[in-house]
């Protein structure tokens, strides 16, 4: 089980491995392109170089990186006005299209980075059938592989549930994975927070394990390539994204000792994206009361 943190990748990609060194990640992700804009950073092959080389120094690994907030494989293949939220539209993008590019462009970087693979928000029904949506989440993602041959992955990640996401339950990851097709490059990412919003009581004594059940009776043994560890501001079932520092939230300290209790999760980076105690995400307060509870069970 190895602790990781989401850290910044500000000022260069290697960058992160110091920041992740620095309040004591085992594991690690990172943002390969900005989360907010649709335009690829131009990493350098020394900053490339530079980050392999420190993450192999300080033994940091497995290594993920989380794709932008903009992808929607979901969407409708086709031309739509675009622009900030709330203003007038300042032109026409195919918000599919351009999901298929950008989740191109995660793969080709992970793999000259080395990462295990890109966690991947599912996408959004939003103006389609959910049938429809998955279809096209399949195909998007079958076609980015295809244009990016290697071993870095997709990992699939659970929604809290709101709105119209796809992903909130594992019969909906089961779908879009059999819409891909024949594939050893998907894997699956779960979020103790999403999980808990969504209605898996993770929280109880055993829930996490029950739910480990539960998705290896839908997904299969050993799909499970990474876990967001985050307690909830919310309550169970509300089906709102609202993560919080470890015990201190919702699923509290008893809920996350027993999570980290769990043997299923004994191989895998859990990942912390927590808002940290100064509000400036994951510190070494959250990454030590982690492993602390490890390191008691």
């Amino acid at each position: 089980m190895r602790i990781g943190a989401h850290v910044s990748a500000s000022g260069g990609i290697s960058k992160a491995i110091d920041r992740g060194v620095a309040i004591g990640c085992e594991s690690l992700q990172v943002f390969t392109h900005n989360p907010r804009t649709w335009r690829p950073i131009n990493h350098k092959d020394a900053e490339i170089e530079a980050f392999r080389e420190k993450a192999a120094a300080e033994g940091i690994g497995p290594i993920v990186s989380h794709g932008l907030y903009l992808i929607n494989l979901g969407a409708p293949d086709e031309e739509v006005p675009t622009g900030p939220p709330g203003k007038p539209a300042k032109g026409m993008r195919n918000i599919y299209r351009s999901s298929v590019e950008s989740l191109v462009q995660h793969l080709e970087i992970g793999e000259r980075l080395g990462l295990e693979g890109v966690v991947l928000h599912v996408g959004s029904s939003r103006n389609s059938t959910m049938e429809e949506s998955i279809a096209r989440i399949g195909a998007g993602i079958a076609e980015a592989f295809a244009a990016s041959p290697g071993e870095c992955a997709v990992f699939l990640e659970n929604t809290a549930g709101a709105g119209d996401t796809i992903g909130r339950t594992f019969e909906q990851l089961r779908d879009v994975e059999a819409a891909i097709g024949s594939s050893d490059r998907v894997g699956f990412c779960l979020d103790t927070q999403h999980l808990f919003a969504s209605g898996y009581d993770v929280a109880s004594p055993g829930g996490m394990a029950k739910t480990l059940e539960e998705f290896e009776a839908v997904l299969g043994p050993g799909r499970l390539r990474c876990l967001h560890l985050n307690d909830s501001k919310v309550e169970l079932g509300s089906n709102r994204d609202r993560h919080e520092n470890l015990g201190e939230g919702m699923i509290g300290e008893e809920g996350m000792a027993d999570i980290l209790a769990t043997p299923a999760l004994a191989d895998l980076p859990l990942i912390l994206e927590v808002p940290g105690q100064d509000g400036n995400g994951p510190d070494a307060i959250n990454i030590d009361r982690a492993k602390a509870w490890r390191d008691a069970a």
